[in-house]
């Protein structure tokens, strides 16, 4: 049985409470769970909706070299996303298939995979809707969400950060969901110049794009880049996927 936790907490304490208002100051329950995925069993957490609870869903994909655990800024900003009303999952996508750097098209494919089992996976846990679902990822899990939500599954809007061709090759998207590119403006890791290609090779294929830059910060953010980086994301997913009404486009 997976063990239930209470946390309280988020991206620097008061100021997720900032962030997220009451609700996330309270309590907040975390579970540790595993999910199918082709197969392979996917640990993840699992991070009930609180507060004012939307009926959506984000699925948050890691990046290169993370693990899943119930600490740090990515378990706050899952945190954050559960504190404004929707249910989480973060899953480790590479129980799927090990990172070996090389990464060939079989299991970038598993990868992709993983985010959209999570996604249905949420979607029967928390009775949200698929297409009210958004994919988040964060440097190469910023591929595996975008270019996965573009490619197959139901979700309703995606959301990559810190990404770019220099990640892996985007293939021609299948879907046109509204997507976010949130870059760093000092990123060396992932060159700005590789995220604006691969936005406009998005662009190029009629999917709906909007760009937000992260001023003075690098690809490893500090607690008030991802703070803001929550803010921003949470007005995309609110206009596209935050309540059952028409979504704004990009």
């Amino acid at each position: 049985m997976p063990t239930r936790r209470a946390a309280v907490g988020g991206l620097g304490g008061v100021a997720l409470a900032a962030l997220a208002g009451d609700a996330v100051a309270q309590a907040t329950l975390f579970e540790g769970v595993t999910f199918d995925s082709r197969g392979k069993a996917i640990r993840a957490i699992y991070y009930p909706a609180q507060g004012d609870v939307r009926g959506g869903g984000v699925v948050m994909m890691h990046g290169s070299g993370a693990r899943i655990r119930s600490a740090g800024p990515w378990h706050e900003l899952a945190l954050s996303f559960a504190g404004d009303g929707y249910a989480v999952l973060t899953p480790l996508y590479v129980d799927a298939a090990p990172d070996d750097g090389r990464r060939p098209p079989s299991v970038m494919a598993a990868w992709r995979r993983v985010g959209l089992d999570g996604a249905d996976w949420l979607a029967a846990r928390a009775e949200v809707e698929p297409e009210r679902i958004g994919l988040f990822g964060y440097s190469l899990g910023s591929y595996v969400a975008v270019d996965g939500a573009l490619g197959a599954g139901h979700a309703g809007a995606a959301i990559g950060l810190a990404g770019g061709v220099d990640v892996y090759t985007p293939r021609n998207p299948r879907r046109h969901i509204p997507v976010l590119v949130i870059r760093a403006e000092n990123d060396t890791h992932v060159k700005p110049v590789n995220t604006a290609a691969w936005v406009d090779f998005m662009r190029d294929h009629d999917v709906p794009v909007r760009v937000q830059v992260l001023r003075d910060a690098d690809h490893i953010l500090n607690t008030q880049q991802w703070a803001e980086v929550f803010t921003r994301s949470a007005e995309f997913f609110d206009g596209n996927i935050g309540r059952r009404r028409d979504r704004i486009r990009p």
